[in-house]
């Protein structure tokens, strides 16, 4: 029977994980879980069927049975939640009892790199002071961040209380011996600047709200943080590096353009331009620009040129066609030169879809293109009633006009897909798409 179940459930999708966790390794020491150091002896693997993983306990830290010296650890292999336990290598168990289990919202965590949390838990767990520990991460996009900062000054001040912490090469740090209360906290680096975003994001902190009598999150005032008594707070903070890309936009008549907006896109893995800028500038009176902060990488720097956008009067351009710009870490590339043509006059494109009978197609998605392929816009809405929305374009601009039209009844989809052009020649133009059957009813499961 096992290999049967095996087989119907990995035809099955993968389970969703539905626990949003806020607990950090510090957070989870209420008294009540079971913690401790362990070797891994029998990896938990990653599929359906894999696990449960065995370890060797090597510390015991709170509410280990006596005597314990080896356990099973259920990792929900297979789910979107699940938790790998690799052999040969050393984690701290933090868990629930009487049978134990980890998944991907657990705070356990593999040692290697966090001794310096465990020490913390070790000094909680003991009864000592309030400490603050955590890493200075390195920003290198939006939502991404890769290794440490070394060198960072991370300081705690309140009144005339300052407590400061250099990272360490990997970019770790612990202020120990605090008072419990609110202090303010900055990081600081020569060549880098916070990452303000990063830094005041939502702390992970639940707590009672009477007013309502919900669960809420707990804000903190931004650069401010609380430590709480008898308790050791994790927050990882991050900085960009403060390299920077520098220039003038003029026009093609030469002239010094103002209030042009300037982008900086990164390259991906392959080397590809990037569908969307890191960062962006805005000329000033002197048509200069400056755009920071940069990690290191190439860049492509343009106007109006994102892949999938069309966000401003200005044509898109790109800086030498195209050609990439490095910029080393906390470096500087100047004389970055642009060249933008005459601002576009807004207009607006009234699109009316209809099917194949010519009766108006209410529900229907529209997406503009340049004649060469390149999409430059995307309907959020669909189409009313009428089978009609309007579309953002520009005068004097051609654009490829696609609709399309999908529904699902009685387990069968039908596409209905439409494509013409037109040629914008006034402030309101209009078009009508009709859509063609794209292919014969399909059942959705055989």
């Amino acid at each position: 029977m096992r290999p049967l179940l095996l087989a119907l459930l990995a035809a099955l999708p993968a389970w969703s994980c539905s626990c949003v966790s806020s607990q950090t390794p510090c957070t989870a020491l209420d008294g009540h879980a079971v913690i401790f150091v362990a070797d891994v002896l029998v990896d938990s693997g990653e599929g359906l069927g894999d696990g449960p993983a065995l370890v060797r306990i090597v510390e015991p830290l709170q509410n280990v049975p006596a005597g314990l010296q080896e356990a099973s650890i259920e990792t929900s292999a297979g789910s979107s939640c699940y938790r790998r336990l690799r052999a040969g290598e050393r984690y701290v168990i933090i868990t629930d009892g009487p049978k134990y289990s980890v998944s991907g919202c657990s705070p356990s965590f593999r040692l290697t790199g966090n001794e310096y949390i465990l020490d913390a838990i070790r000094d909680q767990l003991h009864g000592g002071g309030p400490r603050l520990l955590g890493s200075v991460l390195n920003s290198t996009g939006t939502y991404t961040r890769r290794g440490g900062v070394p060198g960072a000054i991370v300081e705690l001040t309140r009144g005339d209380s300052r407590h400061t912490a250099t990272t360490d090469g990997e970019g770790r740090y612990v202020i120990p011996g605090l008072d419990a209360g609110r202090y303010r906290l900055t990081v600081r680096r020569d060549r880098f600047v916070p990452d303000e975003e990063y830094n005041n994001r939502w702390s992970g902190r639940m707590a009672a709200n009477p007013q309502t009598n919900r669960i809420e999150p707990v804000k903190d005032v931004p650069g401010e943080i609380e430590i709480l008594p008898g308790s050791c707070v994790i927050r990882n903070l991050a900085m960009w590096p403060a390299g920077r890309i520098q220039g003038t936009v003029r026009s093609v008549d030469g002239t010094l353009a103002a209030g042009v907006p300037v982008q900086a896109f990164p390259l991906d893995g392959q080397g590809k331009r990037e569908s969307s800028p890191l960062q962006t500038a805005i000329t000033g009176a002197d048509g200069a620009y400056r755009i920071e902060p940069l990690p290191a990488g190439p860049y492509v720097i343009g106007i109006n040129a994102r892949r999938h956008h069309d966000e401003n009067a200005y044509p898109p351009a790109l800086y030498d066609g195209g050609r990439s710009v490095f910029l080393a870490e906390s470096g500087s590339a100047d004389g970055i030169e642009l060249t933008v043509g005459a601002p576009r006059t807004p207009a607006r494109l009234h699109v009316k879809v209809l099917d194949a009978d010519a009766r108006p197609l209410p529900g229907a998605t529209v997406r503009l293109d340049t004649p060469e392929g390149a999409q430059r816009w995307f309907s959020r809405d669909r189409t009313d009633g009428s089978g009609e929305l309007a579309a953002p374009v520009y005068v004097g601009q051609r654009y490829t006009v696609t609709a399309f039209h999908y529904t699902h009844r009685n387990k069968t989809t039908r596409e209905l897909e439409g494509t013409t052009s037109v040629d914008v020649t006034s402030p309101e133009a209009a078009v009508i798409v009709v859509l063609q059957e794209r292919k014969q009813d399909s059942p959705l499961d055989p």
